[in-house]
Parts: C-alpha cells; structure tokens; sequence
C-alpha cells in the first residue's frame, strides 16, 4: 500500500537546511547508537553527518532519535538503500518568529468581508433581485434585522472555516511540531473569504504525522460544517400554510422575472452536497415544518466545498498529505493526477487550475510534503482511517457552483 524510496537524503534536494555546524560526528553516531545497529559512520561531502545502520523498523527508533536531536537544533532524515537504512543529521534552519499582529489582523479583516457578503447575500444586493429578496425576507423572516443576519452569515462559516484550521494546529501541538497560527484571508463576495491556512516550520517526523497533519482539519471542519447545516434545517422560521401561500406566489412571480423555472434552489444532488441532503432528509422527519434558514445553509454549503477541495487526493492539498502518507510518492503522484481530473470532471476547473500553476513554481513540483523517517510506513489504524477522508470526500461533493 506504500512504497519507500530508495535514495539518500540530500541537502540540496531534500531538505533545505543551513550548513552544518552541530555536534561532532562521533556524537551524532553515539546517538543513533543507542537505537540502531550502526554498519558505518562519515560525512559526505556537503560535511552532513551520515550514518549507516542495518535495516530494522524504524518508527519509533527514529522517533526517539529526533527527540535527542530536537534541543540541539537538529534535525535527522532517515531513507532506505537496499539492506541499509541511511541517517543524515542536519542543522535546523533559524525561522523568523512569526507575529501574531498579523494573524490578528487578516483575522479581524476577514471577519468584516465575510460579515458584508452575508449583508448582500441577506439583501439580494449581488443578484441585481433586491425587490424579490426583500419580498422573500418580509415573508420568511419578517423584522428581521438584515445586520443581525450578516453576522450569522459571518459566524456559521468562521467558525467552520476557523475550527478547520484549528485543527491542524491541534495535530502539530500534538506531535510537537512547531506551527503558525492560523491566517485567515479575506475576499470579496458572495463567500468573503478564500479560506485560511497554517504553515509548518518543519517537517513532520513520518509519515503518521503527516497523515494525522492532513486529516485533522478536514475532519474538525466536516464536523462542524453538520452541525452548523443542521441548525440551519432545525432552527429556521416556521413554514405555516400562509407563508406556504405566500411563498409559492413569491416563486412565480420571481420565476417569470428571471426567466428561470423555479426561483428555489435545487435540494438534491449534486447540486447540493450529499451531506446537506441527508441532513435535510434527516432533519424533514424530526422538524417538518420549518424553512431552512438560508444565511446558515449558505455557510454549510460553502463549509462543505471547502472540505471537498481540501481533502481531494492532489500535491500538498489535505488529502494529498493523507495519499503521500498512505501510498508513498509514486501513489501520490497518482492520487494527483486523479484529483486533478476530478476537480476538472466537477466544474471546479479554477481550482485545478490554480494548483496547477502552484505546482510549476514550487521547487518540488508534483512532490508532496516528505517527512523525516519515510521508511516506516503508515499505521494500519490510520491505513483503516483513510476510508474516512474518502467518505469525505463523497459525502461533500457536489457540481461546482460556477
């Protein structure tokens, strides 16, 4: 299910790590002494500290290893060649520290876009149907404040947005490794934002690590999505038999305006999400008679396009860290290829696109992210839980919007 490349870690190449200027090579050999068999000692000719030791399970040996190197400000990558496993010690490099300001800031700035795409959306104002929407609103929800709406708007998808990025920060404190804080990014409307994202300050230590860095958040993210989604079908105002008469007026007035055959979005798939229509299935038995609140459904919809396109199986995407993890690099740069033809199967030719072009000016190009020890393979537990991110990825499709 995986494969282990045969090569040495190379500084130039693999790591992009300052010169060495750490502990003696026999220090380094009698640290990774006392957890491998140790067939040879040298440094090659960039002054790295390489060490050969016999082939053995290397999970948690190394694990161990990287512990003792973490105080020095070292870091150790391990690779098999043949029957020997080669162990090369690097200097960690100096990271500037990032500063909070700026998180805050983006945090504070995407809070204001997204609260004023709620505002339009609340108001029609985007639609060009200001009329038509306020009918709407007066009949659903009248009295309602168009502010007070915004900002449900602005907490359903913050809170799936935040919570998701939350929880990759949850698996790097988890693994000890060293991360920003989020970075929310602002957009214009509809949505008002185009996601956030964390960045690593080093590499995880193998490949469970990886695999956990990747799932964590689309699972945190997925989850609260649901919740927010079900509020939305639970929560919204009452459907009595006048606004029923009231809003199947509403419907043909608007249709014959727009030219379109029905001014009710689409409730199946895949025009919506395979999580929001079982939850709108669902939720019809418990609460019949209760119209979706649109600000919230609005929020789940886009939480859930989120996670799909987080979680497709493509580069340093989500589920890419998951398919680097459980198949090794050549399985990734399959389960690239299929995510890429999925997301252009689906609409979302924009995103593919842009990963595209992300990946020819990376330095790695098709390469996802390469942990530490990628000798030991993913843990069957986790090999169990990657049908979870294909349930995911399933259960948050639908046609691209656009």
């Amino acid at each position: 299910m995986s494969d282990v490349p045969q090569t040495q870690p190379h500084p130039a190449a693999d790591l992009n790590f300052a010169s060495y200027t750490g502990p003696s090579l026999e220090t380094i050999k009698s640290i990774v002494a006392s957890q491998f068999q140790v067939k040879d000692a040298f440094l090659d000719p960039y002054g790295i500290p390489t060490i050969l030791v016999a082939a053995e399970p290397t999970r948690e040996k190394f694990k161990n290893i990287v512990e003792q190197l973490r105080p020095q400000g070292l870091l150790g990558a391990i690779r098999a060649t043949g029957d020997t496993l080669t162990i090369k010690v690097f200097q960690k490099p100096q990271i500037r520290p990032s500063r909070r300001t700026i998180n805050l800031g983006l945090f504070l700035a995407t809070v204001v876009t997204v609260t004023v795409a709620g505002y339009f959306l609340w108001t029609g104002a985007l639609s060009g149907s200001q009329s038509l929407q306020a009918r709407y609103n007066l009949i659903v929800s009248p009295g309602a404040s168009p502010y007070l709406e915004a900002a449900a708007f602005a907490v359903g998808l913050l809170a799936i947005i935040g919570l998701h990025e939350f929880g990759h920060k949850a698996a790097t404190t988890y693994h000890k490794l060293d991360a920003t804080f989020p970075y929310f990014i602002p957009g214009p409307p509809p949505i008002g934002t185009f996601g956030a994202l964390i960045s690593l300050k080093g590499p995880p230590a193998n490949r469970d690590q990886l695999f956990d860095l990747g799932l964590s958040g689309p699972v945190v993210g997925f989850a609260v999505t649901m919740i927010v989604g079900a509020i939305s079908m639970l929560f919204g105002p009452a459907l009595t038999p006048a606004k029923l008469s009231q809003l199947n007026s509403w419907n043909a007035t608007c249709s014959a305006q727009l030219g379109v055959g029905t001014c009710f979005s689409g409730s199946g798939f895949p025009d919506q999400p395979l999580i929001l229509v079982l939850l709108f299935n669902l939720t019809g038995y418990i609460n019949p008679n209760i119209i979706i609140d649109q600000q919230l459904f609005f929020a789940a919809k886009i939480g859930a396009l989120l996670t799909f396109l987080n979680i497709v199986p493509a580069w340093q995407l989500d589920g890419g860290h998951i398919s680097r993890a459980v198949f090794g690099p050549s399985g990734h740069r399959i389960a690239t290829f299929a995510g890429l033809i999925l997301l252009l199967a689906s609409g979302f030719w924009a995103f593919a696109l842009l990963v595209l072009v992300m990946m020819a000016f990376s330095r790695r190009g098709f390469a996802g992210v390469e942990p530490l020890d990628d000798v030991s393979p993913v843990s069957n537990s986790r090999k169990i839980l990657y049908i979870l991110g294909i349930a995911m990825l399933v259960l948050t499709f639908a046609n691209s919007p656009l």
